[in-house]
């Protein structure tokens, strides 16, 4: 997707919060994203149309928020920032003290195979970490998905610390283990 910036120069990085009219683009963004992580070794258990879906993305967008980062006017990454605890989270051994209205969660956080390896993903998680600060979120939870390295030390050079594994078994996926990480957001 590309943003009009109104015959100016599109500004190098931008984060934004989406709208209804962005879930196109972020359909069809998270679908191409799954085509590409089919082909890895690594990275989360998603298939489009399963987890993510476009019902999922309507979902989340209508209860929390959808950021979007933009590489010179294209759609780059997208993380999902959602209000309050994970229930697949629940009575996990978090160590940072939060209430409800403190934690803040993300999910479905991705960088298009076309922006790997220029640092965006650093920058997105900025965004999200301040985002998530500006909403009142003292604490951000999130997961990799055992064996996603990359994920992993990402999270952990981010300020991440890992707090458990959980087993789950979302609907129309399957059993998996998930590595729970929490860090502040200030």
């Amino acid at each position: 997707m590309t943003t009009s910036f109104g015959g100016a120069t599109p500004p190098a990085w931008q984060v934004r919060c989406a709208t209804a009219s962005d879930l196109p683009a972020v359909n069809q963004f998270y679908e191409e994203v799954c085509a590409a992580i089919a082909t890895t070794p690594y990275g989360p258990a998603w298939q489009w149309g399963v987890n993510p879906s476009a019902a999922i993305l309507q979902r989340d967008l209508n209860r929390g928020k959808l950021l979007l980062g933009y590489d010179h006017a294209q759609l780059a990454a997208v993380g999902v920032l959602l209000a309050g605890e994970d229930p697949d989270y629940q009575g996990a051994a978090w160590r940072l003290p939060a209430t409800e209205a403190e934690i803040g969660v993300l999910h479905l956080f991705a960088v298009h195979p076309r922006f790997r390896g220029r640092g965006i993903s650093t920058k997105m998680l900025r965004a999200i970490l301040a985002q998530a600060l500006a909403d009142g979120r003292t604490v951000l939870h999130l997961d990799a998905i055992k064996g996603n390295i990359p994920a992993e030390k990402l999270y952990l050079a981010a300020g991440f610390r890992f707090v458990e594994e959980r087993v789950v078994t979302p609907p129309h996926i399957g059993r998996i283990t998930l590595r729970l990480m929490e860090r502040t957001t200030g």
